[in-house]
């Protein structure tokens, strides 16, 4: 194979990944669905060897699931997938506040809380779309400030997983976003006091509290989310 050809197909490969991530994170490709790699090749004029490369790599994330003599499925989502998912939150974002605290410049925390409330003051008929346009913001402030590359690459790493999680909790769970907002407010106020173990702590348990909230969800009405 020459440079040029591998380029071509490295490339391919890399936009079959992205087109097939965007699939499934958005839902069009539900948890267990089957993919079917030659109607996807056909849909999108590639050939086979590509899109391959880039179940592979999903596989890596945690997005698909190769499973011998049966095909290439999205992974499921159920109680195990979730717990496995929040407890790898709690450890990377946990570590993150707790180094944010020390590492974020001045008045970042305050103007995020400051959004926080702003957004929770909104109108009833306009606060669930408020809160959830800002329910990540502190937790991309505490990984671009962290301060560790080798933890923020780590935290990259799963993010397509995390991603995808929060995507189909939304979607078939009712999102508590106003039970999330004082706890936000918890985490951004110990960064904005710099205080480590403080930042560490809310935002552990706030993650503990989403999780505790779907599995509430899902011993009323069912086991898994498909």
């Amino acid at each position: 194979m020459t440079k040029e050809s591998f380029l071509i197909q490295s490339s391919l490969a890399d936009q079959a990944r992205e087109a097939l991530r965007d699939q499934i994170i958005s839902g069009r490709l539900p948890p267990n669905a089957r993919i079917d790699l030659h109607d996807l090749a056909q849909q999108w004029n590639i050939s086979p060897t590509p899109l391959r490369d880039a179940v592979k790599a999903l596989e890596s994330s945690g997005l698909v699931e190769i499973q011998p003599r049966r095909g290439v499925f999205v992974a499921g989502l159920d109680r195990k997938g979730l717990r496995e998912t929040f407890e790898l939150r709690m450890a990377f974002e946990g570590m993150a506040a707790r180094l944010a605290a020390a590492n974020m410049p001045d008045g970042l925390a305050g103007d995020a809380a400051r959004r926080y409330r702003a957004a929770g003051a909104m109108p009833p008929d306009l606060q669930e779309t408020a809160l959830r346009e800002v329910d990540t913001l502190v937790h991309e402030l505490v990984r671009a400030h962290c301060g560790n590359a080798r933890l923020f690459r780590m935290m990259e790493g799963v993010q397509d997983l995390v991603q995808w999680s929060r995507q189909t909790i939304i979607r078939h769970v009712p999102e508590s976003f106003a039970a999330s907002l004082p706890e936000h407010l918890a985490i951004c106020d110990a960064l904005a006091a710099r205080d480590a173990d403080g930042a560490e702590h809310a935002m552990r348990s706030h993650l503990d509290g989403v999780l505790v909230r779907i599995e509430d969800y899902l011993d009323v009405h069912g086991t898994g989310i498909a």
